[in-house]
């Protein structure tokens, strides 16, 4: 119940960073204020601060030097456009962002999905559902299991955009991968994957059952969720 505001403290920080860059005519290479001071003027967690900052590096507006601060950057071009199919998530804010632009695509499919899903269309999601409980132990993660999941949810539109959304995103849709290696301990990732696991149950149901409303809400629940995880896994090596 806790996780939720810091999203909303994060985009907060976010804007008052541009707008002190504005509002202080802050050129390329003029470096921003410590974070304690960043911290006092927000009211926020230096854990806030970071994730706010990180997401503004991931867009090519700031950038760090290890030991000397945070520093005004020049966006590029195509950074500036903010291209839809843009490179791999690299860090934690680039990756919450990444997860917010899913959720605009992937409810609404769900919900299409429900409505338009033929019985082939179902057995492509139980055949991947099958395919992510025989990698829960493994080191793969499920990743391409999961990718299959939500490639037979886009294909159930019966929209081919939904569908060259999953395929052009590729290995960028699932970041988990990469970040693999960082779990705790066995069970933590395997708490990880039974979570995900239930998550993709409770969309398939929906859809199988042919309630729309039931699959969105099911999809933004998975992929907040999917959010919520990823920041989690911020706060804790943050901590250590």
């Amino acid at each position: 119940m806790s996780a939720a505001p810091t999203v909303h403290l994060t985009d907060r920080v976010k804007l008052g960073l541009l707008r002190l860059i504005e509002t202080d005519n802050l050129q390329p290479g003029d470096k921003l204020p410590p974070a304690e001071q960043l911290c006092e003027k927000f009211s926020v967690s230096r854990t806030v601060v970071r994730e706010a900052i990180a997401s503004l590096k991931a867009e090519g507006r700031l950038r760090s030097l290890r030991g000397s601060g945070v520093y005004v950057e020049t966006p590029s071009a195509t950074t500036s456009e903010l291209s839809m199919f843009m490179a791999a998530p690299q860090e934690i804010g680039d990756i919450l962002d990444f997860m917010e632009f899913r959720i605009s695509v992937e409810v609404e499919a769900a919900g299409l999905a429900a409505e338009r899903r033929t019985e082939t269309h179902l057995l492509r999601m139980e055949q991947a559902l099958a395919q992510f409980r025989r990698h829960l132990t493994d080191n793969t993660l499920g990743t391409e299991a999961d990718r299959a999941f939500h490639r037979a949810i886009a294909d159930a539109t019966n929209n081919n955009r939904f569908r060259l959304f999953v395929d052009e995103m590729g290995e960028r849709l699932l970041p988990r991968r990469a970040l693999g290696a960082s779990f705790a301990d066995e069970k933590s990732k395997a708490d990880f994957l039974d979570a995900i696991q239930l998550e993709h149950r409770r969309i398939y149901e929906a859809i199988a059952d042919r309630k729309p409303d039931e699959a969105r809400i099911a999809m933004r629940r998975h992929l907040e969720d999917g959010r919520r995880r990823y920041r989690e896994w911020r706060i804790a090596h943050d901590t250590r």
